[in-house]
């Protein structure tokens, strides 16, 4: 399994090229044009040593019984002067147009790989978005972080670069071949001796790279990990004076990946090392046995000397190759990191005749209801439940018996293993998953809070809502006049995750982003969790605000946000209990 996963395996490169390649397809245009270009440049490189060829066998060392090409330089241009200036000029003419080809293909080719990985990073980020709760309870932030950053752009390498590179160094090389072969082919042969050397050394080295590649990239998926937890719980970290613990956790990740990466690093050189002597080598051989065909007068010096302009760019391409198999090795690496991602599928799937939901009256009913998390023993067990339209039904009990589980089996972020939950009679599995969650309203124990305006936040709950309308809902959720007092008003920025503002103003904001979704169906996950009764007070009322008229589910442990509940249910053994009174309950 460990040395499979060293390799550059081409299954892995056919899936990566079946899954990413449709991004290819719109920019056929400009690839079609990088791809001329790369043909252009080609014929460049093949004609660029003749002039010199043309200099030597008719003005230096005029042989007695010139080529085609020599024989035909002469009788156009004469064997003085103007051959010179001709043969100078196409130097400079075959250097610029190669140049501005060379230009047309490096800018078409990144400019279409900078928008690819665009694209692919959008794709993947679509992915992570539609996958089920489920992948999001136990994948972790900062490695979701390294695929979509690192990983990505890597695929530039593998998709694009090595392409464009490949096919262009390939067209190079058998241009070149094909002509050497025409000019002597046993001068040829012995430039062909080093090429097997050549190949075991790339593929040997290419699977060590890949492994080291793989090791890098994990261990930065680590470091991703430790830097998004230390950075998110910073008031715990400093709390605790923690500063150096996290530094320490830090540098240990850092440190084995700099290992790895320098490991990675060492390989690639060791190889281009390798790769270099062998070129000398090859080189050494050409340059003895041409001398022996040029005094056999098999060859003119000319030929020698193209065929010695040729060897510098017959090997470039492969020493190249070399170091590009490296490089995507790793990409290959990264684009395993991708499809374990991509070739996840959601838990929870609309079914494909499903419908988009009506406006909700609001009964929701749990039927025999069974529910267990993956590996875990159940947490429903033929459990039912009914809440009428506009009531609100309060869930008590022990952590972990199964309230939030309800609230999140009702917006379908879990299916049930048995039974079904309805609404206005009709199973919420045949609905289509936006226009269900579209008639749900959340607001959770912490009021989460993105780090733009207070404005751009509650008008999450409805994103074509109208500046009144956001305003509205601020006063029904008494946040309208503590927004107006911040400096910039509605405008002020307030911080990742709500951080600039205390607990009750977040959770406010949390609570009038509800009120503007004007929901039939709200869902308070312990909404005054970590509020002391002055701060909680004003939070209740709005939260009173947010119920009214809404069928309304309250996951609750304190006697204050039970205040709200119509009812009181308690969860235990895998079932609602019978109705309490609050009486009771306290």
């Amino acid at each position: 399994m460990g040395n499979r996963s060293r390799k550059i395996q081409p299954k892995v490169l056919r899936r990566l090229a079946s899954r990413l390649g449709p991004h290819l397809r719109p920019h056929r245009s400009p690839l079609t044009i990088g791809a001329l270009a790369i043909v252009g440049v080609a014929v460049s490189e093949i004609l660029k040593p003749w002039p010199l060829k043309i200099i030597f066998d008719g003005l230096l060392i005029p042989q007695g019984n010139p080529d085609a090409i020599i024989t035909w330089s002469v009788a156009t241009f004469g064997d003085g002067g103007t051959l010179l200036a001709a043969a100078s000029i196409a130097i400079l003419l075959i250097a610029v147009i190669g140049g501005a080809l060379t230009f047309a293909q490096s800018f078409l080719i990144a400019s279409v790989g900078q928008k690819v990985v665009a694209e692919i990073r959008l794709d993947l980020y679509r992915h992570i978005q539609r996958l089920s709760h489920s992948f999001h309870d136990t994948a972790s932030t900062g490695e979701i972080l390294s695929r979509l950053t690192g990983d990505v752009n890597l695929m530039r390498n593998l998709l694009i670069d090595a392409v464009a590179f490949f096919s262009a160094r390939i067209l190079v090389f058998l241009g070149i071949l094909i002509v050497m072969a025409l000019m002597d082919w046993r001068l040829t042969l012995a430039a062909l001796v080093i090429l097997p050397g050549l190949a075991y050394i790339t593929v040997h080295f290419s699977r060590k790279i890949k492994g080291a590649a793989r090791k890098q990239r994990r261990n930065e998926g680590k470091i991703a990990v430790v830097m998004a937890e230390g950075l998110s719980a910073i008031n715990v970290v400093k709390g605790f004076a923690r500063e150096a613990y996290e530094e320490e956790r830090f540098a240990k990740q850092s440190n084995s990946s700099v290992r790895a990466g320098v490991h990675a690093t060492r390989l690639e050189a060791h190889m281009d090392r390798l790769v270099q002597v062998t070129l000398a080598l090859g080189t050494c051989i050409v340059i003895w046995y041409g001398v022996l065909r040029v005094q056999d007068a098999a060859i003119s010096p000319g030929d020698l000397l193209v065929f010695t302009a040729y060897l510098t760019t017959l090997y470039k391409p492969v020493r190249k190759m070399a170091s590009m198999t490296g490089r995507v090795a790793k990409a290959s690496a990264s684009g395993e990191r991708l499809l374990e991602i991509l070739d996840l599928e959601p838990d929870v799937k609309e079914s494909p005749d499903a419908i988009c939901a009506a406006h909700f009256s609001g009964r929701i009913v749990f039927e025999n209801v069974d529910f267990a998390y993956a590996g875990g023993p159940k947490v429903l067990d033929d459990a039912s439940l009914t809440i009428e339209p506009g009531e609100t039904v309060a869930l008590i009990g022990e952590s972990g018996v199964g309230k939030s589980t309800a609230a999140r089996l009702l917006m379908r972020f879990y299916d049930p293993l048995a039974g079904r939950i309805t609404i206005d009679r009709q199973d919420i599995a045949s609905f289509t998953l936006d226009s269900l969650r579209d008639q749900v309203a959340v607001v959770l124990q912490e009021g989460v809070l993105f780090g733009t305006t207070v404005r751009d936040n509650i008008a999450y709950g409805r994103l074509d809502a109208r500046d009144d309308e956001i305003e509205e809902a601020a006063r029904q959720a008494n946040a309208h006049d503590f927004i107006t007092a911040l400096p910039d008003g509605y405008n002020t920025i307030v911080g990742e995750r709500g951080e600039t503002l205390s607990g009750g103003q977040r959770q406010r904001v949390a609570i009038a982003r509800a009120i503007l979704r004007d929901a039939p169906i709200l869902i308070l996950d312990e909404p005054l969790t970590g509020l002391d009764k002055s701060t909680a007070e004003p939070v209740l009322d709005a939260l009173r605000a947010a119920a009214k008229s809404r069928t309304t589910l309250l996951i609750a442990h304190d006697d204050l946000s039970l205040s709200l509940a119509d009812r009181v249910l308690r969860v235990q053994d895998g079932r609602f209990a019978e109705d309490w009174k609050l009486e009771e309950i306290r």
